[in-house]
């Protein structure tokens, strides 16, 4: 478009038109952390990693889930309320 035609855009209209458009910005989702959470990095073996990631989907599970019911399996006491999916709640 040439420079000269855009001096005729009614830019008060088009700002007015754009404000009844929906927002394009991502939404902000709530943090699913629980104060008193950690957040703990470790490093595995991709097969591991490939392995856990299949077997949440398959079960519909997140890793976070699996990794605990594993430590409960260990013996460790952790509640069952932990181990749920929170982005379920």
């Amino acid at each position: 478009m040439a420079r000269g035609k855009l001096k005729d855009v009614d830019t008060q209209a088009l700002t007015e038109l754009a404000e009844t458009f929906p927002s394009t910005a991502p939404k902000k989702r709530k943090s699913q952390k629980r104060e008193g959470d950690i957040t703990v990095t470790l490093r595995l073996p991709p097969y591991i990693y490939k392995a856990l990631r299949v077997k949440a989907a398959a079960e519909d599970k997140t890793q976070r889930e699996l990794i605990l019911m594993g430590l409960k399996a260990l013996g460790l006491d952790i509640k069952e309320e932990d181990i749920t999916d929170r982005r379920r709640n």
